[in-house]
């Protein structure tokens, strides 16, 4: 069993070739696959069934969910966007009302205004989108390392469908991973769908 140390290092270095399978893309083909992967998903039976979905603001090269938010919105999906919570070290779950409600985190990333009668417990969602740098074939993913969807993901109740979505280019056959790190049910990306547990 490798060291905690081990481990670290390991994800460092994975987490740069993530960072560099991302920036390899042109924001042309970023953007053509983030549209693929919206229809791969879309035509998905355990997505196209679920009303309350958490999904990311998309950041840099990530994967583009601002399209995709819109959908889900004008096809009835309440959608309950991320707020870190660095105080408590967590994720607060706000939902969503608009884009006029976003203001830039001190990392750069959009998120809405805290309002406290739009921040819901986690046991309103029956569906939860995921971000991360790389995803393995075994169900789990490299995040930036703060650890905040490991922890919102482990008071989920197993029944509500954990899938990460990047481009296919991020899907690998191994990511280093510790004793707190959360698996996935399922990966989409703009070519396929990997699952993990049956739906």
């Amino acid at each position: 069993m490798e060291k905690k140390e081990d481990i670290s290092v390991l994800k460092k270095e994975y987490r740069k070739k993530g960072k560099q399978v991302r920036a390899a893309l042109s924001a042309e083909e970023r953007a053509q696959k983030s549209r693929e992967l919206e229809r791969r998903l879309f035509q998905w039976e355990p997505f196209m069934i679920a009303e309350n979905v958490s999904v990311f603001m998309s950041f840099r090269d990530e994967v583009e969910t601002h399209h995709l938010i819109d959908i889900m919105r004008v096809t009835g999906k309440r959608v309950y966007v991320p707020i870190v919570d660095k105080e408590n070290n967590d994720l607060l779950l706000s939902l969503f009302h608009g884009y006029d409600e976003l203001e830039k985190s001190d990392l750069g990333i959009l998120e809405p205004r805290i309002n406290p009668s739009r921040i819901k417990e986690v046991d309103e969602l029956d569906f939860i989108l995921v971000p991360g740098l790389l995803f393995s074939k075994d169900g789990y993913r490299l995040g930036f390392g703060g650890g905040y969807y490991d922890r919102l993901l482990a008071k989920l109740s197993p029944d509500v469908p954990r899938v990460g979505i990047c481009f296919e280019e991020q899907v690998v056959d191994f990511v280093p991973t510790g004793s707190y790190d959360e698996s996935l049910d399922a990966v989409v990306t703009d070519q396929n769908i990997y699952l993990f547990k049956e739906f």
